[in-house]
């Protein structure tokens, strides 16, 4: 089976791995450099400041794009004296600009290089995501947990709070399965099993995609139910969250698949010309794709950056 390719698009540089390789792109110049390591890479989380890479030998290093140089991040079982605790690989990784999550084979929970929690054996961790100062983790019976910065209401737990050190369920979404979850600068949000989209945190850009006046430009500390211009009846799939807009997958009434997106108007946000630009808070709308490509066997996958939205088109080969 071929390596996948794995996307992080930052604000200031973007990452693209395969197999053994990591290429680095300076947002702001044609600066492009390559790494090669040791093993495969199977997964990459980034910052503006760093990329953390995880290889198939469960090393986990960090890339500095300034020095162009990687370290080696050794903290599992630092804080035990356990053998077993030791032996646990990271299974899931994501940060953002102050934490760095890592969870484990063990159901630890890592605020690198610092052991947050560690969750009860029933529990499976499907997804983590992280904003600017706070994250989030679904698990396989889609409970939502979220901890770290709530000032914006990023939480989800209905208080505005400086911080909160451990996991919480986000209790605005008891009773509701969710199989999907996603969070970026001051904002989350969430998919469930029936299609439905919940967002929730700063919603200063729109990005929350909640049409009432309410709402517009604040804080918003639970989980709202998001309802689509026009009252489109479509079925969202996945979530993604950049720094100020959000972007859905979603299967419409037709069994069209489209995609939508709400918060910054990402083709004109890096006109200099007009530096200053006014929200919108008119709820999604639809995102030009390009165009699909005719060879057989081709899938497009769909992901947000910090201040992008790409699709990946990758042919599967028999």
């Amino acid at each position: 089976m071929a390596a996948p390719i794995l996307l992080q698009l930052g604000s200031l540089y973007s990452y693209i791995a395969h197999e053994q390789t990591l290429h680095i792109f300076s947002i702001l110049t044609d600066e492009h450099k390559t790494v090669s390591f040791e093993n495969q890479i199977t997964s990459i989380a980034a910052n503006s400041k760093f990329c953390l890479v995880l290889l198939t030998s469960g090393q986990l290093l960090k890339y500095d794009p300034v020095a162009d140089g990687s370290v080696t991040i050794d903290f599992l079982g630092i804080e035990s004296n356990n053998e077993k605790e030791a032996k646990e690989t990271i299974t899931h990784l994501t940060c953002g600009e102050c934490v760095t999550l890592a969870c484990t084979s063990a159901n630890g929970v890592y605020n690198i290089p610092n052991h947050t929690t560690t969750l009860p054996k029933h529990v499976r961790i499907r997804k983590v995501a992280a904003g600017f100062e706070h994250c989030l983790l679904l698990t396989t019976n889609g409970d939502v947990y979220s901890w770290g910065g709530g000032l914006r209401g990023q939480l989800g737990n209905g208080e505005i709070v400086a911080s909160n050190d451990h996991p919480c369920i986000v209790e605005g979404l008891a009773g509701v399965k969710i199989v999907d979850i996603a969070a970026a600068g001051w904002h989350s949000g969430a998919v469930s099993s029936f299609g439905d989209l919940y967002t929730w945190g700063w919603n200063n850009q729109g990005q929350l995609g909640l049409q009432d006046a309410q709402h517009h430009g604040r804080v918003v500390s639970q989980p709202q139910l998001v309802s689509f211009p026009g009252d489109e009846d479509v079925t969202v799939e996945k979530v993604h969250c950049g720094i100020g807009h959000t972007v859905v997958e979603v299967t419409t009434a037709g069994s069209e698949k489209d995609v939508l997106i709400v918060g910054w108007d990402l083709e004109n946000r890096f006109d200099y010309v007009r530096a200053t630009r006014t929200p919108t808070f008119e709820g999604f709308r639809k995102l030009q794709q390009p165009a699909r490509s005719e060879k057989p066997n081709t899938a497009v996958l769909v992901g947000s950056g910090a201040n992008q939205v790409y699709f990946l088109h990758s042919a599967r080969n028999e």
